[in-house]
């Protein structure tokens, strides 16, 4: 059944920092592209020429990612609470250097505070009064929402929340002197800044399973494919891609060959959100890798969740175009404004003011990055102008096409970030966040069986049980809960090797 979701216009976005590109090819394959060689369904893929995705960023950039997953991990335990209660005082989270900022309005509740002080044995988190909570800032944005979409040739093209809860931002782009809108009065603090209107943007051959990052088209290549999903009620599969690339309706194809027009059929576009520029491509086979490297290699990683962003993260694309300019991905992206109402783009900046995505990029994999060197999902590019970049996020994609989640290898519907916070010639001490993908839990266990000798010798947030290897994890009554797209965190300290342990098992589940 073909369905198509509307969501509200796009013009409100929420963030602290502060710029746009439609993606759309045609792309034509380089003459001297080689056809791929994909892995088959059943093989394990290795690296080419032992090149991973930490080989191809820059090694000052790298660190500075994944240094940013305590505080990712962090930020997540304190939206979880957040998200549970009503919207309060509550002003916007964020990543700032090395520690994670909540702004708050008024008198931080409770519930609220006991999530920071659990976030706090993660990463340092600071809370900060607020001048407006995103409550007041979403009521004012309604009244200038309207007045900023009535005209798309006048300079006005976006209203942005602060983050900090210090007012209203309205994007204008003064170009060929487009008048600036006269703007109603909101009782918010509201100023224009200059930023340039995003344009959307629109691999090689390649076979079943899809993975994220190989060029699409209806006949030519146009854009490129962001990540194999699979519905989690159903398990039907597809691809998640941009919706301006191509009608609801339409056939999708690898590999099209100019001359004898044919290609290789991947399915068919059967849902999109226009506001959210989203669309999911028909499969039966998504892959759970994307490719990383360049347009002719068969460098990849593989995709194990998704992950919510929050301002201030560090974030990968790797479209098929960028792809053959440079050879790998784009990285040292810079989430500058994240809405929290689902009415926009996450907006993003390039830190080193190269080119954040290029034509034929849109729908591309955008992404974090492990230490592992295995990826989460972040979401799919839609727009760019010079370094700006904007993209929408995969939880937005979750929320309008029933729960759909990456096609990783291990279809699992629980994630766990096991973080080594700190580590001397004796012991070590670890973080251990739980994502929830699936139902809400009400009363966990997450077990694991180190590979060594190591011992937990203190713990907190968790009541643990260790016999030889097997450690055993259960819930304090403060943080038996954990709904559905939400975190709990834990932490010990333990005597030996700081070796990561594998597999984790929540309520008996396998996680990734």
């Amino acid at each position: 059944m073909t369905q198509t979701w509307k969501a509200a216009p796009r013009s409100v976005v929420a963030g602290v920092l502060l710029g746009t590109t439609v993606l759309v090819g045609p792309l034509s394959a380089p003459s001297h592209a080689a056809p791929s060689q994909p892995f088959g369904t059943s093989a394990t893929p290795t690296p080419e020429n032992g090149r991973t995705l930490l080989d191809l960023i820059p090694a000052q950039t790298r660190d500075r990612m994944l240094a940013q997953t305590p505080l990712v991990d962090a930020a997540n335990v304190v939206r979880t609470a957040i998200d549970a209660g009503a919207p309060r005082g509550y002003a916007g989270i964020g990543l700032v250097d090395d520690h994670v900022t909540l702004w708050w309005k008024g008198t931080l509740p409770s519930d609220v505070a006991t999530a920071v002080t659990t976030a706090r044995r993660t990463a340092p988190v600071e809370v900060v009064g607020a001048t407006y909570s995103r409550t007041e800032l979403k009521k004012a944005a309604a009244k200038l929402a309207p007045v900023v979409d009535a005209d798309p040739n006048d300079a006005a093209h976006a209203v942005r929340l602060r983050t900090d809860g210090s007012g209203i931002e309205v994007a204008v782009d003064p170009k060929a002197g487009a008048k600036q809108p006269t703007l109603p009065t909101t009782g918010v603090s509201t100023r224009t800044v200059v930023r340039e209107r995003m344009v959307e943007r629109s691999r090689y051959n390649d076979s079943a399973p899809y993975d994220g990052g190989i060029g699409i088209g209806l006949t030519t290549y146009a854009c490129t494919a962001g990540f194999g999903v699979r519905n989690q009620t159903t398990n039907v599969g597809y691809l998640l891609t941009a919706e301006h690339c191509g009608p609801i309706g339409q056939p999708w194809h690898v590999g099209w060959n100019t001359n004898t027009n044919t290609g290789t059929l991947i399915g068919y576009s059967v849902a999109s959100n226009d506001d959210h520029d989203t669309m999911l491509v028909s499969t039966s086979s998504p892959g759970g890798h994307i490719y990383v490297g360049g347009q002719n290699d068969e460098v990849r990683a593989q995709v194990t969740g998704w992950t919510q962003v929050f301002p201030g993260q560090l974030l990968c694309q790797s479209g098929y175009t960028s792809a053959g300019e440079i050879g790998g991905p784009v990285c040292n992206l810079r989430v500058d404004f994240h809405y929290d109402d689902i009415e926009d783009l996450v907006e993003a900046t390039q830190l080193d003011g190269n080119e954040s995505a290029r034509g034929g990029d849109s729908g591309g994999p955008v992404y974090s990055v492990n230490a592992n060197g295995t990826v989460l999902a972040a979401g799919t590019t839609t727009r760019s102008a010079g370094p700006g970049f904007g993209f929408q996020d995969f939880a937005t994609a979750r929320d309008d096409y029933g729960d759909i989640r990456p096609a990783t290898t291990l279809a699992s519907t629980c994630r766990v970030s096991y973080v080594v916070t700190n580590s001397w010639n004796t012991g070590f001490n670890v973080s251990v966040t739980v994502y929830n993908d699936g139902p809400a839990v009400n009363g966990w266990s997450l077990g694991w069986t180190f590979p060594g000798s190591q011992l937990v010798q203190g713990h907190w947030n968790g009541v643990f049980q260790q016999t030889g290897a097997v450690v055993t994890v259960g819930n304090e009554t403060h943080n038996a809960s954990i709904p559905t797209n939400g975190a709990v965190s834990f932490g010990f300290t333990a005597s030996g090797s700081p070796i990561v342990p594998a597999p984790f098992k929540l309520n008996g589940t396998t996680c990734n």
